[in-house]
């Protein structure tokens, strides 16, 4: 994956290099960390940071959790060439560059909590403080959802997804008590998703739907300063390259991010009111309340209907195969069907001679029709795997719906001696096909599409409900 060369925390006037974040090295000899922390206006400067470090972290997370999804497949070289066949090496840089990341954001927020706030007081008890909890519980929240374990402080034993998890829900539990905020209520709802726990998740996640129906917050990016969105690359700066390429299923959503004309990058989705639609959804469905779950994911396809798309010029994606041989759908004249057992579909693939118009927020093939039409809570359930699959897609989630984890890294291991060699190993479910490129695989015949694998199906009838 492409590094960046220089990444430089801005706080005020003056730079920080990145290993000033972690409060251990100071790389400026014209400013120490105790002189930045003593500047007017401190708190708000390092939550800018805050904010820098989290792009920086989801420019490493995002194009490669893509890959390791079903969402996209790497065509070219420039990408990661392993994660799309479920190889998954704790000698992998990607992983612990997402890891390093992780660390970094963490130890950033505690700093400004410990030493920020100690000396810019005037921000204590305001909404700068509540963001550094929700920052710190926000990498905790990553640590859980994507890596078999990470330690949660430096050079500490690595700990489960579940303790990740309940380290985020103390921080962001911490974040609302200080300054209440709709972010950190969906923040909440998704990590007691995560945790199964359905009384809390849907709690939080009506509280969401009560406040603000349509919450988005985004992860932003500089075209002049930097960092530039990594995955803008991946999926349209480097468009004629055709290094990243949807599976044909999801081809209406791609590119998610374009040009948005001169210096200005595409921002990415960090949290969206969508996501308590679905927490509540699948939650009345665990609870057999299928008329209600229907009425929540109309409601849903309303919210998502109302969501900005974007007219991209994406006429240099040629949609190429392998050396030219793979055939890969790039017209509107091809249908697809998610398995050999389900109809074919049109409006799935695109025309890209002219101007594309793209969902740029959330997008979906479903309307209130097909959800009214589901037979029953499992056929339901699908489409509500399918919805977060669709409307979260580009956003690096898809990897957690699976249920994959990266390993711990070789790096951090000889590092740590904390480490053990079942951290070093990923987690791949069993309901993961046992050729892990299935999930990416597709055949073609004339103008007809069939997708190999049906994941959301698969995760409706193996991995049924989150909250089982």
């Amino acid at each position: 994956m492409k590094k960046l060369l220089t990444l430089l925390i801005i706080v005020t006037a003056f730079s920080f290099s990145c290993d000033l974040i972690d409060g251990t090295n100071v790389q400026n000899p014209n400013l120490t960390l105790d002189e930045a922390a003593s500047q007017d206006n401190a708190a708000k400067s390092w939550v800018n940071g805050l904010k820098q470090r989290t792009a920086i972290l989801y420019n490493d997370l995002v194009v490669v959790a893509e890959l390791t999804s079903d969402n996209y497949v790497n065509k070219a070289s420039y990408f990661n060439q392993n994660v799309d066949n479920g190889t998954f090496r704790d000698t992998d840089t990607d992983f612990n560059d997402v890891a390093r990341n992780v660390g970094k954001l963490r130890e950033q927020a505690l700093f400004g909590l410990s030493t920020i706030l100690e000396n810019d007081t005037n921000a204590k008890g305001t909404e700068l403080e509540a963001e550094m909890h929700f920052y710190n519980g926000w990498s905790h929240l990553i640590a859980g959802e994507y890596f078999t374990s990470l330690p949660a402080e430096k050079i500490g034993a690595p700990k489960s997804p579940n303790d990740h998890f309940q380290l985020a829900i103390d921080a962001f539990t911490k974040a609302n008590s200080v300054v209440p905020n709709t972010s950190y209520d969906l923040a909440l709802a998704r990590v007691y998703y995560n945790m199964g726990n359905k009384t809390q998740a849907v709690s939080f996640a009506n509280k969401v739907i009560t406040a603000d129906d349509e919450f988005v917050r985004y992860v932003e990016y500089d075209g002049i300063n930097g960092p530039t969105n990594e995955m803008e690359d991946a999926v349209y700066s480097r468009q004629s390259f055709n290094d990243l390429q949807p599976l044909p299923r999801l081809d209406f959503l791609d590119p998610k991010y374009g040009d948005l004309g001169g210096t200005t990058e595409s921002p990415i989705a960090l949290q969206k009111a969508e996501e308590a639609y679905l927490i509540v959804a699948e939650a009345q469905l665990k609870d057999s309340q299928l008329p209600n779950a229907k009425i929540t994911l109309t409601n849903l396809l309303t919210l998502v209907d109302s969501r900005p798309k974007r007219d991209i010029d994406d006429t240099e994606e040629g949609r190429k195969g392998t050396a030219g041989v793979e055939v890969r759908p790039n017209a509107s004249t091809f249908i697809v069907r998610v398995s050999a057992t389900r109809p074919f579909l049109s409006n799935l693939v695109l025309d890209r001679t002219a101007t594309t118009n793209i969902p740029t927020l959330s997008g979906t093939s479903l309307d209130a029709a097909d959800i009214i039409a589901a037979p029953n809570m499992d056929e339901t359930l699908r489409l509500v795997y399918l919805l977060r699959q669709e409307i979260f897609f580009g956003e690096a989630r898809r990897m957690v719906d699976l249920g994959v984890r990266w390993p711990v890294s070789e790096i951090e291991a000889l590092n740590n001696t904390s480490v053990t060699d079942a951290d070093r190993k990923p987690v791949i479910p069993s309901y993961i096909p046992s050729n892990y490129g299935d999930m990416d695989a597709f055949t073609v015949s004339g103008n007809e599409v069939t997708i190999t694998v049906d994941m959301n199906e698969v995760l409706a009838t193996q991995k049924k409900n989150q909250f089982d």
